[in-house]
């Protein structure tokens, strides 16, 4: 299996009236993904599923992706993927499916733990700015450790 882990795009700052589960993206974080995509869709033509965190603008940049691939990607929101997911729920859920090409889009810092957990049982210290993406290739069972990580596009370059 090939996970991409990828952080929500830029998103608007929070204010007293408006949750951060309602934070929407910027137009900024919108370009900033979709330029995002043109180097994902070279990394893999092909993404099967995006799981995405149910907070907005994690579930906007999964629709960029999505529309990017043409729409062709079962688009899913998933509770357990909400700001403070941990690995053992993030492995619990995957397990779930059956794909060979699934991206996650959600929070800081659970990516980059994730990364690091799944890759190296927690001895990378990552920075994961918004709209940045990983890929990890599991040869065979999920689990910590069992992980290579083969790409970081960190948004700086798109």
């Amino acid at each position: 299996m090939n996970l991409f882990l990828i952080r929500h795009s830029i998103a608007e700052y929070a204010t007293p009236d408006k949750s951060d589960s309602h934070r929407e993206l910027t137009l900024e974080g919108k370009e900033l993904m979709l330029a995002g995509c043109n180097l994902l869709k070279k990394l893999e033509p092909e993404l099967n599923l995006i799981l995405t965190s149910p907070y907005l603008r994690a579930y906007q940049t999964a629709e960029i992706i999505a529309k990017s691939y043409g729409n062709k990607i079962l688009l899913m929101k998933e509770n357990n993927l909400a700001a403070g997911c941990s690995t053992g729920i993030l492995l619990e859920t995957l397990s779930i499916y059956d794909y060979e090409n699934i991206a996650i889009v959600g929070h800081q810092p659970d990516l980059s733990n994730h990364i690091s957990n799944l890759t190296s049982n927690g001895n990378i210290n990552l920075i994961f700015s918004p709209a940045s993406i990983a890929k990890i290739k599991f040869e065979s069972k999920l689990g910590f450790g069992k992980g290579k990580l083969e790409a970081v596009l960190p948004s700086s370059i798109f």
